[in-house]
């Protein structure tokens, strides 16, 4: 089996850290609309809960920033 060329590396940790972004621009805008919409806190906790395991997952890949990121 062939092993991943550098190039192929950087575009799927680029791809990785879009995804774990656009998991946290979705959750918090969605806390926001059920705070504005007067939901429970409890379902604004979740949505959080999810931004905030996105953000540790983004740190975890910029430790591991890929050479020629």
């Amino acid at each position: 089996m062939n092993e991943p060329t550098a190039s192929e590396d950087v575009r799927r940790w680029r791809h990785s850290l879009r995804n774990e972004l656009n998991v946290i621009t979705m959750a918090t805008a969605t806390a926001a609309g059920l705070i504005d919409h007067g939901e429970s806190l409890e379902r604004v906790r979740q949505h959080l809960a999810r931004a905030e395991a996105a953000c540790r997952r983004c740190h975890d890949l910029l430790v591991d920033w890929p050479d020629g990121a």
